[in-house]
């Protein structure tokens, strides 16, 4: 195999951009903010090694939900990290968070996924084209067995790892929401609210270098904990 066969492939998706700027607080809006950590976290993925980072956007552009999903596909991604700042009413709430999604969404997320995607574009490796809806939901369920356990992992090892590199963590960082941007059955799918615009503090940290670069860090050590985890179940796995 070529050099870089084996490469963990991780898609960076910034949330929001063109169109839909997202949460503005203080002149910055979340898409230019989360493009610009978004383009940092790339280059310390690809530094770390071993890591194939891609980004869904590299501009203020905006990009539909399902050309998201089209460019991990084809890209064979393992692990989806969607990212976004967002702003509430109150500004006390603080900190980073991680979500999954919800257990009721995944069970309706194939059927509705399934209903409209491209048939081409449910599951990478598979051409679906003529299958009908019962056909296409069933082997998304099939894989989405072994997807939202990995996405439950990775949610838990980029938890501890923000906390452990000195990331200001949310009092509940660990949640679960129904997200259309985390129901691909094929890849370990995270949403990650890197801080809220809304609160002063977190302001703060996102808007400098050295607040960007300890999430950043947090990040890298996640996925990196979560593939070593993954590649040892591997094998014990397949007895």
């Amino acid at each position: 195999a070529e050099e870089g066969d084996d490469d963990l492939v991780v898609v960076i998706d910034p949330g929001h951009g063109g169109i839909d700027p997202g949460a503005v607080r203080g002149g910055i809006k979340e898409a230019d903010i989360i493009l610009q950590f978004s383009l940092e976290l790339e280059e310390a993925l690809a530094r770390a090694g071993g890591i194939r980072p891609v980004l869904t956007r590299r501009s203020d552009i905006f990009v539909p939900l399902e050309e998201r999903m089209t460019i991990a596909r084809a890209a064979g991604a393992d692990v989806f990290l969607s990212l976004h700042a967002d702003a509430l009413d109150e500004e006390v709430t603080r900190g980073a968070t991680v979500y999954t999604l919800t257990g009721e969404a995944q069970d309706n997320a194939s059927a509705r996924v399934a209903e409209r995607h491209d048939r081409g574009d449910l599951l990478s490796g598979l051409d679906l084209s003529g299958q009908d809806d019962t056909v296409a939901t069933i082997l998304m369920d099939l894989a989405r067995l072994e997807t939202a356990p990995r996405s439950l992992r990775l949610a838990d090892q980029l938890v501890t790892a923000l906390d452990d590199m000195g990331a200001t963590m949310n009092s509940r960082p660990l949640r679960s929401a129904p997200l259309a941007v985390l129901t691909a059955a094929d890849f370990a799918s995270v949403l990650i609210e890197i801080g809220f615009l809304s609160n002063p503090q977190d302001r703060e940290v996102i808007f400098s270098p050295a607040g960007r670069a300890r999430i950043i860090d947090g990040i890298v050590q996640g996925v990196q904990r979560w593939d070593a985890e993954r590649l040892a179940r591997e094998p014990l796995l397949r007895q």
